[in-house]
């Protein structure tokens, strides 16, 4: 049975949460139905507002939210809900409010149009202070990552795919802000992974030792910031090499933080996997992803170049 979109489950979340929190009110960008937040619009419909196809407003009006006491949930497509309104989510992180910024629609996105695909969004989000950016890599990674932010007052983002990721983690998974969740034990080479990445890692693992007679960790990172270097490092002090893997450009994305932690404490050879600094096109998701590199053969690839 394939698992539900995380998008989905985050819907789902949503009125359960709201059930419990009357303070929560959900903002979105006339893409309910698409983020799934129409699941609280028809459980609360008091507390939710469509801001319509202006997200600077969305926003605004969720500072003004914040400011007053009440907890803004903000969804809406990864790309343009980061890029049209960074100004006003840098003013949330400015003052550290009580904000969660929860989107769908990150990475490559398939057939919603090449302006629509979320490469970029790791870059201009990690460059705030204060601000928590998060990525799931399964549905019982995003329940624990949302029973976490809403538990916390600080200002999150939360990054989401638009469809389904195959489940990598047990039942009794338990998220740790900041710290690295190891998948799979091993000596030789570590990959380590971000959402998709994190998946891909896992399947790629066990085709490199078959082939290479290579012993591979794994490790998710849910966490793009903020980071607990000590907890990554020790992790990774025996590894002879790391690739990390990320649906995202390369260039200033996730491998970015995680090679200058490890280059100014413990310098490996890392290898990269991910979008090589182009724009996404528009077509089938697998189809792209292949396009891109961003498959277990281009894992095997950079163990070749290691080796």
């Amino acid at each position: 049975m394939a698992e539900p979109a995380l998008r989905d489950t985050f819907g789902d979340y949503l009125v359960e949460i709201g059930k419990k929190n009357n303070d929560i009110v959900v903002l979105d960008a006339d893409l309910s139905s698409s983020t799934r937040t129409f699941k609280f619009a028809k459980a609360f419909p008091n507390r939710f507002y469509n801001m319509g196809i202006a997200e600077q407003n969305m926003l605004g009006t969720a500072l003004g939210f914040a400011i007053s006491g009440k907890i803004p949930v903000v969804s809406g497509f990864s790309m343009f809900t980061t890029g049209r309104a960074w100004e006003f989510i840098r003013f949330a992180a400015h003052d550290n409010l009580n904000f969660k910024i929860i989107t769908t629609h990150g990475g490559i996105v398939g057939e919603d149009g090449s302006t629509h695909n979320a490469l970029e969004d790791l870059s201009i989000m990690a460059s705030l202070p204060n601000l928590n950016i998060l990525i799931p890599s399964d549905n019982i990674e995003l329940v624990e990552i949302l029973e976490y932010i809403f538990k916390s007052e600080e200002p999150f983002y939360v990054r989401l795919p638009r469809g389904s990721f195959s489940k990598i983690h047990e039942d009794n998974y338990k998220f740790c802000l900041g710290k690295p969740d190891i998948i799979k034990e091993g000596k030789d080479i570590c990959l380590i992974g971000t959402g998709y990445g994190s998946l891909l890692a896992l399947k790629s693992a066990e085709l490199i030792e078959q082939q290479r007679k290579t012993s591979i960790k794994v490790i998710n990172f849910p966490t793009i910031k903020p980071i607990d270097e000590k907890s990554l490092l020790n992790e990774i002090e025996s590894v002879k090499a790391i690739v990390i893997i990320e649906e995202h450009n390369i260039y200033c994305g996730f491998g970015s933080i995680i090679a200058r932690i490890v280059s100014n404490n413990n310098p490996k050879i890392i290898k990269f996997v991910g979008i090589n600094d182009c724009f996404g096109e528009s077509g089938k998701r697998e189809v792209l992803l292949n396009s891109y590199g961003l498959n277990e053969n281009a894992i095997i690839e950079q163990i070749k170049k290691i080796i």
